[in-house]
């Protein structure tokens, strides 16, 4: 049983846990695949992997951000079919008008209603943690001092 055929088990709260979408939407992103696929395939070649495997893949590592080597060994497919299998997924439902994502720009326009709110938040100014004062009672700093005493 492979990860699509488990997840299409699960009920409704379950695969919104697991995947991050809910059923329809799920199925809504395996139609604009699904397409994809038949577009580029009709002219015949090797399947790979199916559709629903990669949806399902490609679901998985956004949602958990897996490594590959570990999606790999659970699902028993090689890790570069994984790779491939996610960045398809990604590119075809950024080419669908459905699943583009907005341009970040387009919420700064002035006039717009909906607002971005930006926190910054800098950590460049925080504090070494290390020892300031009385560091020679500890440690001296030289290899050699050390050694002598390691000997003697």
């Amino acid at each position: 049983m492979n990860a699509y055929e488990k997840i299409e088990k699960l009920q409704e709260k379950d695969l919104k846990l697991i995947t991050g979408v809910t059923r329809p939407v799920f199925y809504r992103m395996l139609d604009v695949l699904k397409k994809k696929y038949v577009e580029e395939h009709s002219r015949g070649g090797r399947p790979g992997l199916t559709v629903e495997l990669r949806l399902t893949l490609s679901l998985e590592y956004w949602r958990e951000y897996r490594s590959f080597r570990h999606m790999a060994n659970d699902h028993q497919i090689c890790k570069s079919k994984i790779n491939e299998a996610v960045i398809w997924v990604e590119n075809v439902l950024n080419e669908s008008e459905e699943f583009k994502l907005k341009d970040l720009k387009e919420g700064f326009k002035a006039g717009t209603e909906d607002s971005i709110e930006v926190v910054l938040i800098d950590v460049e100014e925080q504090p070494i943690e290390r020892p300031k004062y009385n560091q020679e009672t500890s440690y001296s700093g030289k290899k050699s001092d050390i050694r002598r005493n390691i000997k003697s």
